[in-house]
């Protein structure tokens, strides 16, 4: 993990570390109205997720009980020619309220790790393929599909907001 010099954000929000923090196994809040603290912490959120240089950060991973977290969707189907994959950007977005929708039988494993449990990393079995439904900064409710690497981003910091850490589900 990379060490950084503290931004501003990340000074009003300091990220919270390590599995006995009590915010890090909270069930978190829904958010029943979008106010405008609320969008703002939303593009704040989305900022320190680019600012740690992460695919997904969840509000409690920075002291907040609120049903919300920031994430990645990569397309990975490029190599460069080392045969590494190369991690292009489809979108960013946060989520609020999430819900899953559909979730596919067929459980892939792959190696996870997170920011609030720095040098921990481990295998967890997660479904391959999703369907969320969540509330947008917009006011809509949205519906997305993910598959593999993002499927897992989304599962991950879906079970922050429920108070679950990636190593409750080591394979």
């Amino acid at each position: 993990m990379k060490l950084f010099k503290k931004k501003a954000l990340q000074k009003k929000y300091p990220l919270i570390t390590w599995k006995d923090v009590p915010i890090l196994r909270t069930v978190c809040d829904e958010v029943k109205h979008l106010t405008p603290e609320i969008k703002k912490f939303a593009a704040e959120l989305q900022q320190l997720m680019r600012d740690y240089e992460w695919v997904g950060l969840a509000a409690p991973q920075i002291g907040q009980n609120h049903r919300m977290a920031a994430v990645t969707q990569r397309d990975m189907s490029n190599r460069d020619e080392d045969g590494r994959v190369i991690w292009n950007l489809l979108e960013e977005f946060v989520i609020i309220n999430p819900k899953i929708l559909a979730a596919s039988d067929n459980l892939k494993t792959d190696n996870e790790a997170c920011l609030s449990l720095p040098w921990i990393n481990g295998d967890v079995a997660r479904p391959h393929q999703i369907t969320i439904q969540y509330l947008w900064v917009d006011g809509k409710t949205h519906v997305h599909k993910a598959k593999g690497f993002n499927a897992r981003v989304i599962l991950h910091e879906m079970d922050h907001l429920d108070g679950v850490l990636f190593i409750d589900k080591l394979a």
